[in-house]
Order: structure tokens, then C-alpha cells, then sequence
């Protein structure tokens, strides 16, 4: 999986110690790391990780961040497309464009125009709660000639996720094209049963449906290139951020000195990837990325089962401060404020984090 990171696209492209901080408001349900004397703290005797830092630090690409050079034309290839999508009229059309956009991970270049057009569409369409019904005979069977159509029963499969809770036309969508899906065993099925596009990492899905959309009849070659140069650019990005990354943690000494810590930043680097994927927000993917580290190990790793309940029950009692002053209408005072939002808002978690960062 982590591949997509690794590896460039084969087709060619034309173009230490814990800190101290001076309390100045009393929290006595937050000294729960200061006791750090004689309590056993537990070890799962995690196996080691399989990225050492020279394996990371010898990821190559020939792109290497150099956006200044290649921007005129990526603009270029986003102009042309932009228009594309502007000029499109067919609804249908429109809509399969935008699908191979959001799954070519370019999305993010046209947000504007994508919902522009979803827009309209919608009020084209409408949402209607009988809309599978024209998918079904007078039996309230579905229609056997839905079988052969795999574009179709993929678009209803992920239809069939939009729902909520109780929508029995939505299950008996999904499992009828489960059933018919299982039987075919295309390229463009492969994994599309196992995750949406909306559950999957914009990474792993564009370098896959890179390869799909390229033998795509009807695709577009100029989205098609510039798929594929933006997705070497932010793989190059992602790429140095790893560097950067693995150089930090071998220079912290976390290894070392934290017996009790996993050592798993690539893995906390993809939580982070999925929430943050832009390329230029580096900096914040970055920081996130250490953030969920600290938390990896001090809370799911470090803390006993008694300090983890204080930890848990000081968070739930500074939001249940919070929604009683909202109910009450209550204006706190400005201190009476962040004593309490200290808590609320990660007030520790984001000290310690300056500090070691």
C-alpha cells in the first residue's frame, strides 16, 4: 500500500525529558505524568518497524519539490481543464468528469468549479426517496439487466453508502450489488468493494485509478497528464516530508531514551496524510504528524490505567462545563474561561509539543 509514496508513476510525463510548565491556575486532575517514580508502565514488546530512516531517506523521485518548474504547465494543464468542465453541458458527462476528477486526486484544483456544477445538478435532479424504485421490476425485484452493467452497479454501490440508518431500499441496493459484483473481476472492480473513494487515501486512490482512467475510452488525455504530474509533484512533497521527518526522530533520540514508545511515524504520517493532503500545507501535516505521535505513546502506551481514567474524566468534565454554560446562556469571566478551556482544548498536549518540536 504505502508504495503509492515510494514510487514515481512508470508512464512518462511530458511536461527527552518531559517538559515543566509554571502553573498559574490550579489543575490538580492534570499532574497525572508527573508521577513518573516507581509505577511499572506497561510493554507490548512491539515488533520493530519495517521503515528504518535510511530506508526513507533513499526515496527518489525526479521531481524533488521543484513545483517553480514545472507550474507553467501544470496552469496550463488546469486551464484547459477548467474550461472543459465550464463548457460541458450534458449533466451525465459533466458529472462522470467530476467522478474522474475527485478519483485522479486533482479534485482540489477545482473546487470551485466542482461545486458549481454540483449545484446545478442537484436541482436538475433533485433528491428523491424512490429513486432506486426505477431500478426494480413490478415485483420489487431488482432488474436482471442491471447484471451486466458494471459502471452502474459501482455507481449504486456508492450510492448505497449516502444513507442513514433505517433506509431499507438503501441495504437491499447494496447487497444486491455486492452479489452481482462478486462475479466480475476487473481492474476497475479491484477494491472497489473493500473501500469508497470517500474512505480511502486521496494518494492510494489516484495512483490506482490513474491506471484505470487510462484505458478509459472516453477519458481525457489532457486530465489524464495532468493527473499525472500532479501526482508526482505531491509525491515528491510527501516524499521530503518523510525525510524530514525521520531525520527528526532519529535526532529527538525518542528511540533511545523511550524504551516504552513504538516507533511507527510512517504510520502516524498516513493518519495524518488522510486528514491533511494537501501539498502545501506541509508544515501543518508535519506538526500533525508529531502531534499524533505524543499522543500514540502518552496516552495509548505510557499511562497507567488509573492516570488514563483521570485524563479521560478531566476531559469530560471541562466539555460538560462548556455545555452548561451554553444551555444557561452563561458569560464566563475571562479567567474563569481558561482555566477551564486549558483543558478543553488541549492545552497540554499542544505545550509539550512546543516544547519538543
Amino acid at each position: 500500500m504505502f508504495s503509492a509514496l515510494c514510487s514515481s508513476l512508470t508512464v512518462p510525463v511530458t511536461t527527552k525529558p518531559r517538559p515543566t510548565r509554571k502553573q498559574s491556575r490550579s489543575l490538580p486532575s492534570f499532574t497525572i505524568f508527573s508521577e513518573l517514580s516507581t509505577k511499572q508502565r506497561r510493554s507490548a514488546s512491539y515488533h520493530p518497524t519495517i521503515w528504518e530512516t535510511k530506508h526513507i531517506e533513499s526515496f527518489v523521485t525526479p521531481y524533488n519539490c521543484e513545483y517553480e518548474l514545472h507550474s507553467a504547465p501544470l496552469e496550463e494543464l488546469k486551464n484547459i481543464s477548467r474550461c472543459s468542465l465550464k463548457t460541458t453541458k450534458d449533466s451525465c458527462i459533466l458529472l462522470k468528469r467530476i467522478d474522474s476528477i475527485q478519483r485522479l486526486g486533482v479534485a482540489y484544483h477545482f473546487e470551485d468549479e466542482i461545486e458549481e456544477a454540483n449545484n446545478k445538478s442537484a436541482v436538475c435532479f433533485g433528491g428523491k426517496k424512490d429513486v432506486f424504485d426505477r431500478f426494480r421490476g413490478q415485483d420489487g425485484r431488482f432488474l436482471d439487466s442491471l447484471s451486466g452493467d458494471v459502471e452502474g452497479l459501482l455507481s449504486l454501490y456508492e450510492a448505497s453508502h449516502l444513507g442513514m440508518p433505517g433506509e431499507n431500499a438503501l441495504e437491499e441496493t447494496k447487497n444486491f450489488t455486492i452479489r452481482k459484483l462478486q462475479y466480475f473481476s476487473t481492474v476497475k472492480m479491484d477494491g472497489s468493494l473493500a473501500k469508497l473513494i470517500e474512505q480511502s487515501l486521496r494518494v492510494f486512490e489516484a495512483r490506482n485509478f490513474i491506471d484505470i482512467y487510462h484505458m478509459d475510452e472516453t477519458k481525457s488525455p489532457t486530465l489524464l497528464e495532468l493527473a499525472q504530474l500532479d501526482y508526482n509533484l505531491v509525491q515528491s512533497v510527501y516524499q521530503k516530508e518523510l525525510k524530514e521527518l525521520a531525520s527528526w526522530w532519529r535526532d529527538s533520540g525518542f528511540k533511545e531514551n523511550l524504551a516504552f514508545a513504538r516507533d511507527r511515524l510512517i504510520e502516524n504520517y498516513l493518519c495524518a496524510l488522510g486528514i491533511i493532503f494537501e501539498p502545501h500545507l506541509s508544515k501543518c501535516r508535519i506538526g500533525l504528524t508529531k502531534f499524533v505521535w505524543i499522543l500514540d505513546i502518552y496516552d495509548d502506551i505510557y499511562g497507567s490505567l488509573d492516570e488514563l481514567e483521570r485524563f479521560t474524566n478531566a476531559v469530560n468534565r471541562s466539555y460538560l462545563v462548556e455545555a452548561r454554560w451554553f444551555s444557561s446562556e452563561y458569560t464566563p469571566s475571562l479567567d474563569e474561561y481558561l482555566e477551564n478551556a486549558w483543558t478543553s482544548v488541549g492545552g497540554h498536549a499542544a505545550t509539550v509539543q512546543a516544547y519538543i518540536f
